[in-house]
């Protein structure tokens, strides 16, 4: 019997809503179609971080206006991950009907295929946010389980002292957590749409946030370093401007105290004594450590392990017991000049203070030393922290091809279809281009149980 096909724009329509339907996190986040960005130009784009403006006086009650220059961060967007699947023609031929198509489990399988990719790239992302709220003494924090509403809410709590809004918040959590928070809930007097929720074993809206549990949420493996009592700021008070890292938002700092060759990972959080978080809408200090990620570094012994390495990736300190980590966010103190005024670092401070030298660094989590200790990452932020960015591929010059692209998800993908005269396969296969980044580190906040 001759093949039977569908037209390749009906099979590319069809694999992205499917694949649509299988994502999670990749509808948490802003999603952004560039067609002039493909993969036979530069494949990555600037995203601008939106200006702040330091507070004036109210209490003045003066017209005169401290103007203030509009200093603009931006974020390169790589596209650099290519996600494809392919089947062969003999699983699908004879399927006659759009709606066929859709039900067909080899389809639905391809489907949550790409689908896994983007999110998993995605999460990676979500590992970049700063704040952090756990349970006790961070050096020996166990990463528990969220086990109720109740301790879910801290995080929205931690979301508005960074001064994130108050709409399209979202959360990813585990889905043990998801099974504890249920728990606490059914049974209970809930109606509506958080009732319906339960019954369909989904989470319901907690605190303005919109949780979905998943899989997905990444393993950050704690190094061998000693948490606690032994990592010291080396090298003097530390601090930068913000005009100068509006761009990468990471700064490096020397710590010593370690001994030789353990190591610190990327994606783990640390704290500084001394270094408070900041409230820079109201200008005030924060009752607990300002908490920073490692994004990279530098030793002898490990080399220059850069901000774009994987999480995970051990950064090893030398012979002494030295390393440099690049941390984010930057030690960004307010009141204090950059060479032209005050104003953009009291706008964009992180932190109450500036690191000295000498302060106690802690880490988060037990020390892998002798048991292997993992971080599973629940997070909660604002949609527009995260951007998706997705490129429109070549047209195959062989061959049947189509696009299908998105509107609200910006992920495009290609549909193509051929044979290989060589081997007598027959393939149909999908693909898509795409990058992510984690445009403000400050819009999102880690959260374990207690």
């Amino acid at each position: 019997m001759a093949n039977q096909f569908l037209n390749a724009q009906e099979y590319a329509n069809t694999m992205l809503l499917l694949a649509k339907n299988q994502l999670v996190t990749g509808r948490l986040v802003t999603g952004k179609f560039k067609n002039e960005v493909t993969d036979e130009n530069g494949l990555s784009i600037n995203v601008k971080r939106p200006p702040r403006f330091a507070p004036n006086d109210a209490s003045a009650m003066s017209a005169a206006l401290s103007a203030q220059d509009i200093i603009a961060g931006s974020v390169n967007v790589a596209v650099n991950q290519y996600a494809k699947v392919h089947v062969s023609v003999g699983d699908i031929e004879y399927v006659q009907s759009y709606n066929q198509l859709m039900k067909n489990e080899t389809m639905k399988s391809a489907a949550y295929t790409l689908a896994h990719q983007i999110d998993r790239h995605l999460q990676s992302k979500v590992a970049l946010f700063t704040g952090y709220v756990g349970s006790g003494t961070i050096a020996t924090d166990p990463n528990n389980y969220i086990g109720s509403p109740q301790e879910f809410n801290r995080v929205h709590t931690r979301l508005m002292d960074n001064g994130v809004p108050n709409s399209d918040l979202v959360s990813t959590v585990l889905f043990n957590d998801g099974e504890e928070i249920r728990g606490t809930l059914i049974g209970g007097d809930i109606q509506g749409v958080n009732r319906t929720a339960l019954e369909k074993v989904r989470l319901p809206m907690l605190s303005e946030i919109d949780a979905y549990a998943t899989q997905q949420c990444p393993s950050i493996i704690n190094g061998t370093r000693v948490s606690a009592g032994t990592s010291l700021i080396d090298n003097g008070t530390l601090s930068v401007n913000y005009r100068d890292v509006k761009t990468t938002m990471v700064q490096t700092i020397h710590i010593d105290g370690q001994a030789g060759g353990v190591t610190i990972r990327v994606g783990e959080k640390l704290t500084i004594a001394g270094v408070y978080a900041y409230d820079w809408r109201n200008q005030a200090v924060l009752p607990y450590l300002q908490t920073f990620v490692v994004r990279g570094g530098a030793s002898t012994a490990s080399g220059s392990v850069p901000i774009t390495s994987p999480l995970n990736t051990p950064i090893t300190t030398d012979a002494g017991g030295d390393v440099d980590l690049i941390i984010s966010p930057p030690i960004i103190v307010p009141g204090t000049n950059d060479g032209v005024s005050t104003a953009a670092n009291t706008a964009f401070a992180t932190v109450s203070a500036a690191a000295v030298d000498g302060a106690a660094v802690t880490h988060l989590g037990p020390t892998s030393a002798v048991t292997q200790f993992a971080r599973r990452v629940r997070a909660a932020w604002h949609k527009s922290a995260i951007t998706l960015v997705s490129a429109k591929l070549q047209t195959p010059f062989t061959g049947e091809s189509s696009f299908a692209t998105d509107p609200e998800t910006g992920i495009s993908i290609r549909y193509w279809r051929g044979s290989d005269i060589t081997t007598g396969a027959h393939i149909h296969r999908w693909d898509a281009i795409y990058g992510a980044e984690n445009l403000d580190p400050f819009m999102g906040a880690e959260i374990s149980g207690l």
